[in-house]
């Protein structure tokens, strides 16, 4: 039967096809998400991409678990199917991490602000990735709905810590998920997983470094935000893809590499905004 829906879909081939669809899996990628949220955490509100960030990170968690756990074949793998833009398949096949990391972004959004042009905006995307995902011929529309059902679980999990951190005053409960983290790092090998949890941990410790001792302010003018914004992502990208180049392709130095980068997202980089003046620090918080 998904084999069925697989064909239904790739019978429509054309080059236009191929090229929408290959743009619109581009949403599911982690370049995007640089850009999108970098911009948003120097610029706009940190508080407020720290939920998202926290969001996206934890569900590439879950997401590159069940992937190691469940250890499903992608469909080009085991059928004859038209395979485009295999380049992105990383790891097994159940639950796709594009649709997840998607569904966990703008569901999170639209969770957060209640709209409804943001729930549709939303519904639109999810169904879009999950068909080019399909289309593609890098997962079987069994991946896609389970890529909602966690996303779904992982805003789920992260709101309620968030709200029970402002009802009580407390954040031993990320404290406890940071270590039950670390654990599973034991138990879980995969790259995809170690990309995962480097990043997730890398925000968690950034952000806690930030909050205590940078304290950078987001406001600038037009052209210092500007500035902000294009130091950021320059550094940012030097960072990751510098250290891809002179660090070994072992696990240990796929975690150093996203932990160091997402971290530095969260701290080093506004530390630096902080000393070059593009940014102020909060005196009294």
């Amino acid at each position: 039967m998904e084999l069925q829906w697989i064909n239904a879909l790739q019978s429509l081939n054309t080059p236009f096809w191929d090229r929408f669809f290959i743009g619109v899996t581009m949403l599911g990628e982690e370049y995007f998400y640089i850009l999108v949220l970098g911009f948003f955490y120097w610029c706009i509100n940190k508080e407020e991409v720290r939920y998202l960030v926290m969001v996206i990170t934890f569900s590439s968690v879950v997401n590159g678990a069940l992937k190691e756990i469940v250890n499903s074949p992608r469909p080009f793998m085991v059928e004859e199917v038209r395979a485009l833009r295999t380049e992105t398949a990383h790891g097994s096949s159940f639950p796709s991490g594009h649709v997840q990391i998607v569904a966990s972004f703008y569901g999170a959004l639209a969770h957060r602000y209640k709209k409804v042009w943001l729930w549709l905006i939303a519904c639109v995307v999810v169904i879009l990735v999950g068909l080019s995902r399909v289309y593609l011929g890098v997962h079987w529309p069994r991946d896609v709905v389970g890529g909602i059902i966690f996303a779904v679980l992982s805003i789920f999990i992260i709101s309620r810590m968030e709200l029970y951190e402002k009802r009580q005053g407390v954040s031993w409960p990320y404290f406890i998920l940071f270590a039950l983290v670390v654990l599973s790092m034991f138990l879980l090998k995969s790259e995809t997983y170690i990309k995962a949890t480097g990043a997730f941990l890398g925000f968690m410790m950034g952000y806690l470094v930030e909050d205590y001792y940078v304290k950078f302010d987001v406001r600038n003018g037009l052209f210092g935000q500007l500035l902000k914004f294009i130091l950021g992502i320059a550094l940012t990208l030097a960072i990751f893809e510098g250290l891809k180049a002179v660090l070994p392709d072992s696990n240990l130095f796929v975690f150093i590499r996203y932990f160091a980068t997402i971290f530095s997202v969260a701290a080093i980089i506004p530390w630096i905004f902080t000393k070059i003046g593009l940014s102020r620090r909060h005196m009294f918080i």
